[in-house]
């Protein structure tokens, strides 16, 4: 569930061992506080280096606040190499996955 995905990266933000996580989020849509939760996991985890983030066909909704999240995260983020994470495209997000995709172009080791 969300709120598990929740406590799960809150806990990580001072994770110093674990180096590949995948999360499966499944028949729910990912709400904004699991993006602020998963920012700051990226900003204070500097371990991780593989993260997948898993979604059903059913979790068709990513709020612009998650996707914004996400990126600022990511572009604080300097351990994480790989990354897959599934991103609905909607008419509603297209300028947060435009920022999203700019910020992912320029780290060098992602």
């Amino acid at each position: 569930t969300s709120e598990s995905a929740i406590e799960l990266f809150t806990i990580l933000q001072s994770n110093t061992t674990l180096k590949s996580l995948r999360v499966a989020i499944q028949n729910e849509d990912i709400i904004d506080s699991m993006g602020t939760s998963l920012q700051n996991m990226l900003i204070l985890n500097q371990t991780i280096e593989y993260l997948e983030i898993e979604c059903n066909m059913y979790v068709n909704t990513i709020t612009s606040t998650y996707l914004s999240s996400l990126t600022t995260g990511l572009s604080h983020n300097t351990s994480l190499q790989e990354l897959s994470i599934f991103i609905p495209v909607s008419d509603t997000n297209n300028e947060q996955i435009r920022t999203f995709f700019n910020v992912i172009s320029q780290k060098n080791h992602l």
